[in-house]
């Protein structure tokens, strides 16, 4: 099973952040019938708002033909749902689903498992705790029957109902001998509705609004709020997402009626614990909490452009985590370092990492934050006692530890090739390795002397500030290293490398200014990586799942910077995927 779901979860997770962008469609308007039916206090919304080319991404993916591997796959799924037996039907049913959308997933047969066609939308949402998922599909019935087919060999009963006119299928999922989940699954048109139904939670109005048959009392629709996102960080309008922390801490703390802090008000009594929420439902909490969440209202992310066609697909997508406090943004901005090209925009490296980050300012930093917190008036005891706790941590402590430090701008790793020796697998050897790493200063000889200072047997040894580069052995004292390492001061910044093209990258940073420009970098050429990993747990005597190898054969790269900005934490993705 666990090989299974890792399977699934390397497919989804490159699926996951692939939207299609329509032409010339920067500032597209959003104006979709089915968002009428999106309650607007909804606790959290993903969608794919225009017509994804499902079948074009698809066959870009790996393909696993091999009838060895769809075997292996399907019996370790089979053996788990037979081993539920009649003791857990509900189990049985998920892994009966699960095993179908892997022979549908290795097999390419969505269209005949799902209904799936060329092009997908689908919206996700809530009705307080309520889940609803909707999509359009080629075949809608095909994915109903589908889920009959499975609650037929699990023993899971189900029933035809209707509401208002509209049929839908009721899979009752025993939790025990009284209570049920039931999964409602129905269609009108080319769109499936899922969604699920509890005794507990059961609500005709809840149940209407999933199906589409009575609109909210205030839908998304009638908001500009998807409009207003898609605006702010020029997104192309095709994906927008979010997840509302306002909505979660009023409901928490109980400061207005909402449907969604009904239900938690409900399920807290029918588990027998009802004050399981008094010590932030107190009428201090109430004031203090829901001023913290509006500062960070909300965290978004969507697709800002998208090309996707028979022979590759090119993505970028942002995903923010608001923040209305101008004070803290300032005080994080204040933090940010030097990546350097050789992270972001390398095209050889097969993994680079680069954390930015001005040591100089971080005790500054620690201390605003420290001296914002422990000086604010708060009424929440438990905001109170942390307030407390945190009186007792003395920030200065930092700035000790930070002060040798002082002009460091950032570190970086680049690992453009390696070749491990596995006869070993217990304790690899490494053969070679062509890479560099990368630390960024204002005034990288004082580092270097600093470090002389701790280590006296290095003040012999001349480093040059002209980017001549030394042999690391004649720095390791005599110690035999498997690779012919050399260091050097190549502008503002000290690297360490081995290879030609570590080389080239190493004499090319003496052109880099030492400019803010992030916190966190990672680029990741997926083939070369996933071989080397691949080999290594072959060696190791770990078989990976044929999702993984098929990932070794396939070209994607992707890029991911952190950085801050008048938004808030805002991280940007970047992705390429190549049919060879």
């Amino acid at each position: 099973m666990k090989k299974i779901l890792l399977g699934a979860v390397a497919i989804g997770a490159i699926a996951a952040g692939v939207y299609y962008q329509q032409a010339n469609n920067n500032t597209a308007q959003i104006n979709m019938a089915e968002l009428d039916y999106v309650p607007a206090d909804t606790l959290f919304f993903a969608s794919q708002l225009t017509p994804f080319p499902y079948e074009k991404y698809s066959a870009l993916l790996p393909q696993l033909t091999s009838a060895e591997e769809l075997g292996s796959q399907y019996e370790e799924i089979k053996k788990a749902f037979e081993g539920q037996g009649n003791a857990n039907p509900s189990a049985a049913f998920m892994l009966s689903l699960l095993a179908k959308y892997e022979q549908a997933t290795l097999k390419q047969q969505g269209a005949e498992v799902w209904g799936l066609g060329s092009e997908l939308r689908y919206l996700s949402y809530a009705i307080g705790l309520m889940p609803v998922v909707k999509l359009e599909l080629a075949n809608a019935q095909t994915f109903i029957d589908t889920v009959k087919a499975s609650a037929d060999e699990s023993g899971v009963s189900y029933s035809e109902e209707s509401l208002n006119n509209v049929a839908y299928t009721r899979v009752k999922m025993p939790v025990d001998e009284t209570n049920s989940i039931d999964l409602i699954v129905a269609k009108q048109g080319n769109w499936l509705t899922l969604t699920f139904d509890t005794a507990l939670l059961n609500n005709q109005d809840d149940l209407a609004i999933a199906l589409g048959t009575k609109k909210p009392a205030t839908a998304l629709s009638a908001t500009t709020r998807l409009q207003d996102y898609t605006n702010k960080y020029e997104w192309d309008g095709s994906s927008v997402n979010f997840i509302d922390n306002t909505a979660l801490v009023s409901a928490l703390v109980n400061d207005k009626p909402s449907r969604l802090s009904q239900m938690i008000d409900t399920i807290l009594s029918t588990s027998g614990n009802p004050d399981a929420l008094a010590m932030i439902r107190t009428p201090g909490c109430k004031a203090d909490l829901p001023q913290i969440a509006a500062k960070f209202p909300a965290v978004v992310w969507g697709t800002s452009d998208l090309e996707v066609t028979e022979k590759y697909a090119n993505f970028d997508a942002d995903l923010v985590l608001e923040s209305t406090d101008a004070d803290l943004l300032g005080a994080m901005a204040s933090i940010r370092g030097f990546i350097p090209s050789h992270v972001t925009k390398s095209e050889s490296a097969m993994l680079s990492v680069g954390y930015g980050i001005d040591v100089s300012k971080v005790a500054a930093f620690t201390n605003t934050i420290w001296q914002s917190f422990t000086k604010a008036e708060f009424q929440c005891e438990p905001l109170i006692m942390a307030q407390q706790q945190a009186k007792q941590a003395n920030p200065m402590a930092i700035a000790m530890a930070t002060g040798m430090f002082s002009g460091i701008k950032g570190f970086s790793v680049s690992i453009n090739d390696m070749d491990l020796d596995l006869s070993n697998p217990d304790m690899p050897d490494l053969k070679e390795f062509n890479g560099i790493v990368t630390l960024s200063a204002d005034d990288p000889m004082t580092l270097i002397n600093t470090a002389k200072s701790f280590a006296p047997e290095l003040a012999q040894i001349e480093i040059p500030d002209d980017g001549t580069a030394v042999s690391i052995s004649e720095l390791a004292q005599g110690m035999e290293l498997p690779i012919d390492a050399k260091l050097a001061v190549n502008g503002n910044h000290i690297t360490v490398y081995s290879g030609d093209s570590a080389a080239k990258t190493a004499q090319a940073l003496k052109t880099e200014a030492l400019v803010a420009n992030g916190l966190v970098g990672v680029s990741v050429q997926l083939e070369p990586f996933m071989k080397l990993l691949v080999q290594a747990s072959e060696a190791s005597g770990e078989e990976l799942p044929p999702e993984f190898k098929s990932l070794a054969e396939q070209n994607i790269s992707s890029s991911v910077t952190t950085d801050i900005n008048k938004h808030g934490l805002q991280l940007s993705s970047s992705s390429h995927i190549r049919k060879d």
